[in-house]
């Protein structure tokens, strides 16, 4: 049993493949930008820690974004972007020192394979304050 846990540890790197993924968008909250929201590309994985792919991005002040990631797996990877953000359904609401956290999973046609992505995705604006669901709370301190 060891010696096929080590063989595995040898062949598996050369049979994974590099895939990559970049995505464009605008984020809105009530018809103003979203400046300097949190972004994070990944991949989803149901049997271990998610895979990282670009992490630490944040929009512009005009709520704009483009990040880009790849990752080394063997199979192609459910691919997600993760946003943090503090355009809250109700106005009024104080959520203290949290953050609204949405998910978008990343269709398969986006997902390249190889460092480079070739297909860009782009989202257009992405009005925060009106998406359907996805949203939780999260990031929360203190």
């Amino acid at each position: 049993m060891q010696i096929l846990l080590y063989a595995l540890t040898l062949i598996s790197p050369i049979y994974s493949i590099l895939y990559s993924a970049r995505i464009q968008g605008t984020l809105m909250c009530r018809g103003k930008p979203e400046a300097f929201a949190e972004l994070q590309l990944l991949t989803w994985r149901h049997f271990s820690e998610n895979g990282i792919m670009a992490e630490g991005i944040y929009t512009d002040e005009y709520g704009r974004f483009d990040i880009y990631g790849y990752i080394d797996q063997y199979f192609r990877p459910a691919g997600r972007l993760w946003i943090w953000h503090e355009c809250f359904e109700d106005v009024h609401a104080q959520k203290g020192q949290c953050k609204n956290w949405k998910e978008f999973k990343i269709p398969g046609e986006f997902v390249n394979r190889g460092k480079l992505p070739r297909v860009v995705w782009n989202m257009g604006s992405i009005h925060l304050d009106s998406e359907q669901g996805g949203d939780y709370l999260d990031k929360c301190k203190g």
